[in-house]
């Protein structure tokens, strides 16, 4: 039974649904925990995951699972939580995809009407020659248990493409924004190719031709239905341009693909009236660019490995001086200075033992 539009209601900035949360409490319950007090543990209850619709912060999310994992003894706990997910933990926009003519279709509307189920992320999808990839960003800068957000929504973009593609496709590689764990095995069994830690973000690496595979089982009248359905609630949820165009400067810093040129081309705009408007708003196309440049520069020096070096050629800057210029103006402070307070206070599970 399809929700109605009073019922799917809107997702503020910066938050999303639960939906891919639902099954923590059972998760939790298989290590012989309380699920109850674990979320008290959090500030949150029980009643919160219920229903698949409500909302909550990255930060809350991110924290809920990062305890899971420290009182499981579990450090891959959301690669198993995700397992358990399918398109649908997406709400109505996961309902969408399986009937879509073909799967490259399907990834396109699953982009563009994410920000209906979640507003604290983008979904991310590249084409270069034979190569595609879906991915997925956060917009908030390092979180605890933002490596679980990562390994578990991973898992689930890969159970979507199995719904479109078949229960036994596998990527060709796996990009995961995080250090490497010392158990591994998880994650081979979990997604069954190469898997490249300390990236410089977290997506599926797969053949572009299966972006043209039919899916298998869809219902057009199904697919006509639901996309009137999630276009009336697109319409009356618009996202103002502020929101739209930070949405396109953070998918295009993590590709390494933005400019002023391309951002207004995205949004059918010429360069001058994106800044004129922009600013009319309070906002500018720099300040955005400055913005995603700094989360993903601390995500980085958090997460990763990964040199300031790589990481200012990751930010597009002609070199390591120019970042750190930057990044002095942002934070006051030198990146290395950043990093070396910073760098290793967000607690993960990635090096605890593992148990399971």
């Amino acid at each position: 039974m399809l929700k109605t539009n009073r019922d799917y209601g809107e997702v503020p900035e910066g938050f999303q649904r639960v939906g891919p949360l639902a099954n923590v409490a059972q998760a939790i319950e298989q290590f012989a925990l309380d699920p109850d007090a674990l979320f008290a543990s959090v500030g949150v209850s029980r009643d919160l995951l219920a229903d698949p619709d409500n909302i909550i912060s990255p930060h809350t999310a991110g924290e809920l699972l990062e305890r899971c994992a420290t009182l499981s003894g579990c450090a891959h706990f959301a690669l198993l939580l995700g397992r358990q997910q399918s398109a649908r933990s997406l709400g109505m926009v996961g309902e969408l995809l399986p009937h879509c003519a073909d799967v490259g279709t399907a990834l396109a509307h699953l982009q563009n009407l994410l920000h209906l189920h979640d507003r604290a992320g983008i979904a991310t999808r590249t084409i270069d020659g034979n190569t595609a990839t879906l991915g997925y960003t956060l917009f908030a800068g390092p979180i605890v248990g933002v490596d679980q957000i990562y390994d578990g929504t991973l898992v689930i973009a890969q159970n979507i493409m199995r719904l479109l593609c078949g229960p036994h496709w596998k990527a060709r590689a796996v990009l995961l924004s995080r250090r490497r764990p010392e158990n591994l095995r998880p994650y081979k069994q979990a997604f069954q190719c190469p898997i490249e830690f300390d990236a410089e973000s977290s997506a599926l690496v797969f053949p572009a031709s299966d972006l043209r595979l039919p899916v298998a089982g869809a219902d057009p009248n199904r697919f006509k239905l639901l996309k009137e359905k999630l276009e009336d609630i697109r319409s009356q949820h618009y996202l103002d341009l502020v929101a739209q165009t930070r949405r396109v400067v953070q998918a295009m810093v993590v590709l390494r693909r933005c400019s002023l040129t391309g951002v207004a081309r995205e949004l059918s705009m010429n360069p001058r009236r994106l800044n004129r408007s922009l600013e009319r708003e309070g906002s500018t196309y720099r300040e955005l660019l400055d913005e995603a440049r700094c989360g993903l520069a601390l995500r980085l020096m958090c997460l990763t490995d990964l040199s300031l070096g790589q990481i200012a050629v990751v930010l597009d800057y002609s070199s390591a001086s120019a970042f750190t210029h930057a990044f002095k103006r942002w934070k006051a402070v030198s990146p290395l200075a950043w990093r070396r307070l910073h760098g290793r206070t967000i607690t993960t599970a990635a090096n605890m033992h593992d148990s399971r």
